[in-house]
């Protein structure tokens, strides 16, 4: 666990393609909604367990950004897109627990980037 809580970036449909490009290393950007009671408990989890292969965590509001949710072919909430160095690499898929996540991330950072939807 970091020494401090981590902060979420928010991102919407005016800056994520001109934030995210400029963040360095690996950003976790979480698409969710506040309604959604499994967006809230990965919120939650990252934001007290910060895998050490993420230097950001971002959140997307769908509910707010619907064009960023079409982009991203984001049907189901919520959805976890992995970027590196602001490039998309690919999506996450993994249960909620911190020995699963980090391996996940592994493999997903050890495989070729993914070609953006």
């Amino acid at each position: 666990m970091p020494a401090s809580t981590p902060v979420w970036l928010t991102l919407d449909e005016f800056d994520f393609h001109h934030r995210l490009p400029a963040l360095p290393g690996n950003t976790l950007v979480l698409f969710g909604q506040p309604g959604c009671a499994a967006c809230r408990s990965w919120r939650q989890t990252l934001s007290q367990w910060q895998p050490a292969a993420l230097q950001q965590l971002a959140y997307v509001d769908v509910q707010q950004c619907m064009a960023l949710a079409h982009q991203y072919d984001i049907f189901h909430l919520p959805t976890l897109l992995l970027f590196v160095d602001g490039h998309y690499h690919g999506q996450l898929h993994s249960p909620l627990q911190a020995q699963a996540i980090n391996l996940a991330l592994d493999t997903l950072l050890a495989a070729p980037a993914a070609e953006e939807p």
